[in-house]
């Protein structure tokens, strides 16, 4: 896993909760940190690796994951 990825996870699991929310919802707080890096990522790119925590059991998931309005995401 490389550093770009790791800082990604770690933003997804801190915007993250116990609760239900929606995955574009999650996705728009990593894109609104600070320290993410608009120049050089996208909303897609934190859709990716919350599909990788998904797969990981590090996140679950409801509805199909890649509709990001239609699908929520909560901490396992």
């Amino acid at each position: 896993m490389t550093k770009i990825n790791d800082d990604i996870d770690t933003m997804i699991l801190s915007a993250a909760s116990g609760e239900w929310q929606k995955t574009a919802l999650v996705i728009s707080k990593v894109f609104d940190d600070p320290a993410f890096d608009k120049d050089a990522l996208s909303g897609q790119n934190v859709a990716e690796r919350i599909y990788a925590l998904v797969e990981a059991k590090k996140l679950t998931s409801t509805g199909n994951i890649r509709r990001w309005r239609d699908s929520n995401v909560r901490l396992v």
